[in-house]
């Protein structure tokens, strides 16, 4: 299976996913934002090696500025080695930088 399979079908495993994002923490900045970076970071090194991939062969996109409030949720997106993208949603589990993240079943 190539990479880019790997990452689309490890998106239907999302109770795995689910439980491999759990807990995680990134950073906010003094502005009470989450470091949209450090999240993107996290988010590829933890998806990337399920699927068997390189962290560096993908790239994830999260929105910035976004208020690091417990229970915001909001959409990233993984850019798989071939170019396939698969969301990614993120929920913030506290306002210190806490979050959960689950890749929806792929349609």
């Amino acid at each position: 299976m190539n990479n880019a399979k790997k990452i689309i079908a490890l998106a239907v495993a999302v109770p795995a996913l689910a439980v491999a994002l759990a807990g995680c923490s990134i950073s906010i900045g003094g502005d009470k934002t989450i470091d949209s970076a450090d999240l993107e970071t996290e988010l590829a090194d933890q998806l990337a090696p399920q699927a068997g991939v390189d962290p560096a062969d993908v790239s994830v996109s999260c929105p910035e500025d976004q208020e690091a409030e417990e229970g915001a949720k909001f959409r990233c997106e993984l850019t798989a080695p071939n170019g396939d993208k698969v969301p990614v949603d993120v929920t913030l589990t506290d306002d210190e930088g806490g979050f959960d993240a689950v890749v929806p079943p792929q349609k």
